[in-house]
């Protein structure tokens, strides 16, 4: 004699399935709502903590603000305005007369270096990109001559490219003396190439260094710590061609005394005092 279920225990089988399933459901919602508050904690997290360079960029704003301030100047949103107009206030030298007569000047008072762990000792190497994405060795470049590498902040306030408006301005000395020029700044390439359409291009090496990994390597920029924020300074180096560096100085603004980085290149470049330099070691 053959049994089936009766109508009572197909309908709690049926019941227990539908049980079974809800509760399958919810813990499928439970899982899926962790995973997805887990994915925006994070990105929560990355969307309110700056990275170091926007951290830097932070410090940089508020930098500029005080020294603004401290001139009198107010920004007119005009990079290149401001930026002329901070060389002004500071009184920066302007340059004239001849290379030869600039040099004859007796009287000058050359800026000391500043201590610093590299000098008299190999430049740290790089490899950046350029404005037009272009890679650029330091290497490649001291083939051509000394170089003046100059950490400046970016586009970022009218004081941080102040000095590069300088540069650009008595280029020619330098070029005399077989100097080149390599401006480094954690803006991107495609920000620098914007940023010379509205304004003009400097006719010298202008190289993107996005993480400041390279001016870290400079001293010039110390990352973020539980302990301290991150702190980012304006450098500016001279480098033989052998790839010591000869000359340094770093701080909060510009350095704007071309007529003595002139006076280093030229003394530099003086037989004598090349093989004074390449006796130290230097």
């Amino acid at each position: 004699m053959s049994t089936t279920g009766t109508p009572d225990s197909a309908s709690n089988a049926a019941l227990l399935r539908q049980q079974q399933t809800r509760f399958r459901r919810r813990v499928f919602l439970v899982i899926a709502a962790v995973i997805v508050s887990f994915y925006a904690l994070i990105f929560t997290y990355h969307l309110l903590t700056p990275t170091p360079s926007q951290s830097a960029s932070l410090q940089v704003l508020e930098q500029c603000r005080e020294i603004c301030l401290k001139y009198g100047l107010i920004p007119t949103g005009n990079i290149k305005q401001d930026a002329e107009a901070y060389l002004e206030a500071v009184k920066k030298p302007r340059l004239s007369e001849p290379l030869r007569e600039l040099l004859a000047d007796g009287q000058f008072i050359v800026a000391e270096s500043r201590p610093h762990p590299l000098l008299k000792q190999p430049a740290p190497d790089f490899q950046l990109k350029n404005h037009e994405g272009q890679l650029v060795s330091l290497q490649e470049t001291l083939a051509q001559g000394p170089v003046v590498l100059v950490f400046y902040y970016g586009y970022d306030c009218s004081h941080c490219v102040a000095q590069l408006f300088g540069l650009q301005e008595d280029l020619k000395y330098f070029q005399e003396l077989g100097a080149r020029i390599v401006a480094i700044s954690a803006d991107p390439p495609e920000e620098t190439k914007a940023r010379f359409e509205e304004y003009g291009a400097f006719n010298f090496t202008v190289l993107s260094d996005p993480e400041n990994r390279i001016a870290q390597q400079y001293g010039v920029f110390i990352p973020e710590t539980a302990e301290r924020p991150s702190d980012l300074k304006h450098g500016t180096f001279l480098i033989n061609p052998a790839g010591k560096v000869f000359f340094s100085t770093f701080g909060y603004k510009p350095f704007l005394d071309n007529k003595s980085l002139l006076f280093m290149l030229n003394e530099f470049s003086q037989p004598s005092s090349s093989e004074h330099h390449s006796a130290e070691g230097t």
